[in-house]
């Protein structure tokens, strides 16, 4: 058996993104499950902005809201969100809310893209293909080594 180390190599990296991809697909999918499970809408009102620096030197964006519930409670949070968003919002800022209904506590604040199911379709079909390729590229590199035969050789003479 004759074994390709630079094919088992690419066979196992490209394997490797796929299913990096693959887990980015079902994270993908179950927070737009998520936000689309939220059927409460409100209007939140931005009252804080605040930055944790973490010990690897960057950090995390977080802004503090407040908003009233479809029962008419007033309810505060603090959420998690990309540099680009909490660059552009200000203090008494306004931005979509979306909640659970049976616990309010439980919330989304909706101040940049939401999460779409076309995205992790895509990621899926990537990770699938890199998976595919990756498998394909090893079973390759594992192929026993047959010589060629020359069938001009072989062939039987002709008597005349």
């Amino acid at each position: 058996m004759k074994v390709s180390i630079s094919g088992v190599f690419l066979g196992l990296i490209c394997a490797g993104i796929g299913y990096f991809l693959l887990s980015g697909s079902w994270s993908a999918y179950t927070e737009y499950k998520r936000v689309q499970d939220y059927r409460g809408q409100a209007i939140g009102h931005v009252t804080n902005k605040h930055f944790k620096r973490g010990s690897d030197g960057g950090g995390n964006y977080y802004m503090d809201y407040w908003f009233m519930s479809s029962a008419g409670t007033k309810i505060s949070a603090t959420s998690s969100i990309g540099k680009q968003q909490w660059d552009v919002l200000r203090v008494d800022d306004t931005m979509e809310i979306r909640y659970d209904q049976s616990d309010p506590r439980r919330n989304i604040c909706m101040s940049g893209d939401s999460p779409s199911i076309i995205f992790a379709f895509f990621m899926l079909l990537m990770g699938t293909v890199f998976i595919i390729f990756g498998c394909l590229r090893l079973a390759k590199s594992f192929r026993k080594f047959s010589p060629r035969v020359n069938k001009i050789s072989k062939m039987p003479k002709k008597e005349n």
